[in-house]
């Protein structure tokens, strides 16, 4: 299991993409952050039953004020690999870096399968620890 969350800037053919957002004031390239979230599983044919609850993103989309963003996920019970990513620039203008691991911090992942020996195993991740700043 590999899991990465950034945070960064926005670059300045970024921020020319944003265009004009309504509610903002003149807002400048340094109000907008990028927030990239990637979460790989692999594994072998001995586990089975594996289940995978993630934050869906989209009460958390909204808190931050997001401008634009994706999201794609491939998780088939039938191979041995899961994938999901996200990623969405918001409006950050005001916000520390602690605010922002504030807003994070009661998303969580949940991992759980059945091994070859049929015992339950279960991992639980806290977006907010995973966050790195660039």
């Amino acid at each position: 299991i590999v899991i990465e969350a950034t945070i960064s800037p926005v670059s300045a053919e970024e921020y020319k993409n944003i265009g004009a957002t309504k509610d903002l004031n003149e807002p400048k390239q340094e109000d907008f952050k990028i927030f990239e979230f990637d979460f790989d599983m692999e594994h072998t044919d001995s586990v089975k039953e594996r289940k995978i609850d993630m934050y869906n993103f989209e009460n958390l989309k909204q808190a931050l004020n997001e401008i634009d963003g994706s999201w794609s996920s491939q998780d088939n019970e039938s191979e041995n690999f899961a994938t999901y990513d996200q990623e969405f620039v918001f409006y950050a203008k005001g916000l520390s870096d602690d605010d922002i691991k504030q807003a994070f911090s009661n998303e969580k992942i949940i991992v759980s399968w059945t091994n070859y020996n049929n015992e339950q195993i279960k991992k639980e991740y806290n977006l907010s620890d995973l966050i790195n700043f660039n």
